[in-house]
């Protein structure tokens, strides 16, 4: 009978607990419910924030509350939520396994998030990172990739300065960035892309040309500072200004350069192939006569002007060219 009623006693210990734990869990989902309904009737900032952060401290239970409210498009709840995160991310260990059981749902959830919610959840995503767990980083790649095609100018200038971080290295994600339609994200990819760096760069140095020739100032001037930090002269990006000109003149003009003034490009060269690519039959044709006034050996890109070049025109200017170049070496003129 003794051994029955410790039994029984046992037993009813081991409800009373379970009862216990069940109605501690209950009441930590009635509360968070209540922290959510808080948080979407409160009026002021410090009501949100205050709703926010009980959430937060509910654990596993109120993060469903957070997390809706990233995907609504309330702006003053979303930077409430955020703010409170980043609070108290600030108080916590990295190691703690509360950080990152803090971070995961809004790292994996960041793209169903609303445009508001991710433009006040994009400031988390360096607190991803200063978790030790290696998934934060390649998840945090994958929000930096959609921010930079986000309309908000703002947060693209955000996602551009994170993607140059060591850990990231989405240097390639930014130099996309380089067309963008508003000045400030043009800006902002070339200071990241432009300037010469440690190891290669992610994007070549005729492939920057265009950007001489910005519709904006600032890109403009950005990208001759860029330039000259990978050690072109004045006058190369000079040239190289002329040479992606949207004004066929000005690339004429480049021509007349090229064949009369060898102080800052001693090799005209690699800039009349450039030049044998215009858009412009009448540039495509004046590269092959300083080609020749220039004495310059006809190389594989003469050839190809002279038998598939669309314009007849041009084929035959760069024919006659050839034939001259030959007469020169029959009479015993090697070229320079």
């Amino acid at each position: 009978m003794a051994k029955l009623g410790r039994r029984i006693g046992l037993g009813v210990l081991l409800l009373a607990l379970a009862g216990g734990v069940f109605a501690g869990a209950r009441w930590n989902q009635l509360n968070a419910r209540y922290c959510g309904y808080k948080l979407r009737t409160a009026t002021t900032d410090e009501a949100r924030l205050k709703a926010a952060c009980q959430l937060i401290e509910a654990g596993e239970s109120g993060t469903p509350y957070l997390v809706e409210t990233f995907r609504s498009g309330d702006a003053e709840r979303c930077a409430a939520v955020a703010l409170a995160i980043r609070d108290y991310f600030r108080d916590l260990q990295p190691t703690d396994p509360r950080f990152a059981e803090l971070c995961r749902p809004h790292a994996l959830g960041f793209a169903e998030y609303s445009e508001t919610g991710r433009e006040s959840a994009f400031a988390l995503v360096p607190d991803f990172l200063r978790c030790p767990n290696a998934e934060f980083v390649p998840i945090s790649r994958d929000i930096v990739r959609l921010t930079l095609k986000q309309p908000s100018v703002e947060l693209r200038v955000q996602a551009i300065h994170l993607a140059m971080r060591p850990d990231l290295d989405q240097k390639a994600d930014v130099v996309a960035c380089l067309p963008a339609p508003e000045a400030e994200v043009r800006r902002a990819a070339m200071l990241a892309v432009g300037p010469a760096g440690p190891g290669s760069p992610a994007i070549g140095d005729e492939e920057l040309f265009a950007w001489l020739n910005d519709a904006d100032s600032q890109v403009q001037m950005l990208c001759e500072a860029a330039l000259s930090t990978r050690g072109l002269e004045p006058e190369q990006i000079a040239a190289a200004r002329k040479l992606t000109s949207p004004d066929a003149a000005e690339r004429l003009k480049l021509l007349i350069d090229l064949r009369w003034s060898r102080d800052g490009i001693r090799d005209p060269g690699p800039w009349l192939e450039r030049l044998s690519r215009d858009a412009d039959p009448a540039v495509r044709a004046g590269a092959a006569r300083v080609a020749y006034e220039c004495k310059l050996a006809f190389a594989g890109w003469l050839d190809r002007l002279a038998k598939d070049d669309p314009d007849g025109t041009v084929r035959r200017i760069v024919q006659f060219h050839r034939s001259r170049a030959a007469e020169l070496k029959q009479v015993g003129y090697g070229g320079e």
